[in-house]
This record gives C-alpha cells, structure tokens and sequence, in this order.
C-alpha cells in the first residue's frame, strides 16, 4: 500500500485471505499469518507493504465493539466489528417477532449502536404494526416505512445510513437481502472481488460483507443474524436495553433491584401498566431466564 500508516477496514475474508479498503488506496488483498485467524469484518487494519499483489497486516487496531451470534452448534461467533448502527427491520409478513426485536435492542444498546426501525415492505398493511412501534418511537427509536420492491422511501433509509457502519438486523423473510440490494443498486461506489488466484487455499467464505456506499458509509451484509448473543457478564446489564427501566430506575425502593418479581418494586409496577411496556418486561424476563 502507498502509505503504511493508512487505516484500512476489512471488507471480505475468505479463509486465510481477504480484502480491506480505505479511501485512499481502494482495495486491498492481504494474507493472514497464522495467528491472526481471529479477523472479523469490519476490523480496521493498519497493513505492510505489497509482496506479489498481496499484504500481510501489521496491526489490527482495538475494536469499538464486536457482535456476535449462537451457531446452530452452540458456539458464539464474532461477525461483525465497529458495527454504529443497528437497522432492526420489521414487516408486517411474517408476523412480526417482538421477542427478537428486543433482544437486539438490547444487543446493540450493549455495544452502543444507533438503533434505527425500519418496516419493510410497507405496501402490504403495516397500520397495525406501526402502533405496536409507536411505542418504541416514544423510547427514542425512530421508525422509517419503506419499499424495496416498491422502490419507496429510499432517500430516507439513506440518510440513516449516511456516516455510519450500517447492519441490517431481523427475523428470516422481512426482506433484509432485498433492501440491500435495493441500496446497492446505484449506491454502492466501490465493488470488488477477490480474484481466483487469492481465493487459492482453504474456501470456506464468510457470510458476512461489507459494502462501501461513501467514503464514510459503511454496509454490513450478515445473513444469519435470527439467533443473535447478548455478551453478558452481571444480569443487571440486560436492563441497559430497556429505556424504561434505565430512566426510572432510581427511584426504585430496592438497591441493586432486577425488577422481575420484587414486591412494590415501581420499575417493575410502571412496566406492567400499559400492553406494549408489559410486553417488553415479559421479554426483560425471559431474556433474564435464559442468559447463564
């Protein structure tokens, strides 16, 4: 590369290769050394000089936070790093998961993320659906209506994206594949792929990529994100991805209180008043049963 000290951010992996990018020197294939196998997308790189078309990275430079998921085996994978905005997309076909929508919340709320809503697929009826999220809006998550298929308020999903590393978040079938190609079609500024003679080696490819759309916008494209992780070391983080526990929380009458079942507990009592609080301190619960 022209310059060493320039940061690159990983875009692709492909076994022991891949390609970075920065705005200065484009695309770049690297070569991984054996003890760095631990790369993840979206890792920002600092890389050697070209040997044969190819660099090897000298630095791999503190990440900003690191989401993960279960494998269908059980083991926790990192799939994206210096994720800044989480898009949790919602469609009123399939029936909307709420469950999930709050466990991802509360993922990216733990790693510090924007949280956008998007409701995809708005020219089926979502009337219903948008009430169930005005809610959410009230807690400070803006909610954005579009159509990928029926190519409808594409500059307002833009603008979320714009200055931020994106990942579209959600239940199988909302239509997260389709809204990125829809974004892609025009926006998409740098494409590349990695040529047969670096995809030599071990072929087992990552699902997860990331799209440069600007020079300071950023696409993560994560199939698989159905069975996300909460990294949780003390249970009382999990209220870090409930506003309404995190606002009130002071004047709880309980010190260190979870506010599950504690008796005149006024966290727990508030939540417990209206349907959409009540839901989501039904999923505070079970995301409490089910964190080791």
């Amino acid at each position: 590369m022209t310059d060493t000290n320039n940061i690159s951010i990983v875009t692709e992996l492909y076994g022991n290769r891949g390609l970075c990018w920065n705005a200065v020197d484009g695309f770049q294939s690297f070569i991984l050394i054996q003890k760095q196998t631990d790369i993840v997308i979206g890792d920002r790189v600092i890389c050697n000089e070209l040997v044969s078309d190819e660099c090897t990275i000298e630095k791999i430079v503190a990440q900003d936070n690191s989401l993960k998921k279960m494998s269908a085996n059980g083991r926790v994978q990192n799939i994206a790093n210096n994720v800044t905005n989480a898009i949790m997309v919602l469609s009123s076909q399939p029936k909307p998961n709420f469950y999930l929508l709050d466990k991802l919340i509360l993922i990216a709320e733990l790693n510090a993320c924007k949280v956008n809503i998007v409701i995809n697929k708005c020219d089926l009826d979502h009337a219903s659906l948008k009430d169930s999220l005005n809610y959410y809006e009230h807690l400070g998550y803006p909610v954005t209506i579009v159509s990928a298929k029926n190519d409808i308020n594409k500059d307002d999903l833009l603008s979320i994206l714009k200055g931020e590393s994106s990942l579209l978040m959600g239940q199988s079938g909302v239509g997260k594949s389709t809204l990125i190609n829809w974004l892609l079609q025009e926006e998409t500024i740098k494409t590349n792929m990695l040529s047969q003679k670096n995809q030599r080696g071990r072929h087992t490819t990552t699902t997860t990529k990331l799209h440069i759309m600007y020079d300071d916008t950023y696409l993560f494209d994560t199939p698989g994100m159905e069975n996300p992780y909460p990294n949780i070391s003390d249970k009382h983080q999990i209220q870090e991805g409930f506003r309404e526990m995190v606002s009130n929380r002071n004047e709880c009458k309980y010190r260190d209180c979870l506010h599950i079942n504690e008796p005149k507990c006024s966290v727990k009592d508030s939540m417990l008043s209206n349907e959409s609080s009540e839901r989501r301190h039904s999923h505070y619960v079970k995301i409490f049963e089910t964190i080791s």
